[in-house]
């Protein structure tokens, strides 16, 4: 999933538990992984190009730094879409900083992800692994044939249908 639904989730998961942050960034960081598992297609980070075998390729300096510089706007960007987003519908002023926290917490596998990629440091190579196991066979089967726009719009209504689960069940039950 892309960062913007990963931290409006979070926000939402952790809103639902306002008085206990540390509760809500676990699970803002657990709901990450239960976000991937469910099919969708992110948009690709060009700076990060890799050949048939998974080895990066070598490119050019200049294209290299283009590269990575949109692709930190890129991801920048999303992660401020998913800030606001989370801001405007989870924030409480009796509990200013549940909705940042939970949305933190669900970007975080992400932040190490991308780190591991540019940095390739064998210590977060472990985590590299275990967030791919995320990406289910269904899912990388659907990424061949989506567009890059159908497949952040799918994840914004998916998005949509879990917060409307999750309030429908908190008003069942916390109600």
């Amino acid at each position: 999933m892309i960062i913007s639904v990963h931290a409006t989730f979070g926000a939402a998961i952790a809103s639902l538990i306002p008085t206990h942050p540390v509760e809500g960034f676990v699970l803002g960081f657990a709901s990450h992984f239960a976000l991937d598992l469910i099919p969708h297609k992110d948009y690709d980070l060009i700076s990060i190009e890799r050949d048939s075998e998974g080895k990066a390729k070598p490119i050019d300096l200049v294209i290299a730094k283009f590269k990575f510089v949109r692709d930190v706007l890129l991801v920048s960007f999303d992660a401020l879409v998913g800030i606001c987003l989370a801001f405007m519908f989870f924030f409480e002023p009796v509990h200013p900083w549940i909705f940042l926290i939970g949305a933190i917490g669900a970007i975080l596998p992400d932040f190490i992800v991308f780190t591991y990629l540019l940095l390739e440091h064998k210590t977060l190579g472990h985590f590299y692994d275990f967030h791919s196991r995320f990406d289910t066979i269904i899912n990388k089967k659907l990424k061949k044939k989506l567009s890059q726009a159908i497949g952040v719009v799918l994840q914004f209504c998916t998005l949509v249908v879990l917060i409307v689960i999750m309030y429908g069940l908190k008003v069942l039950f916390i109600s």
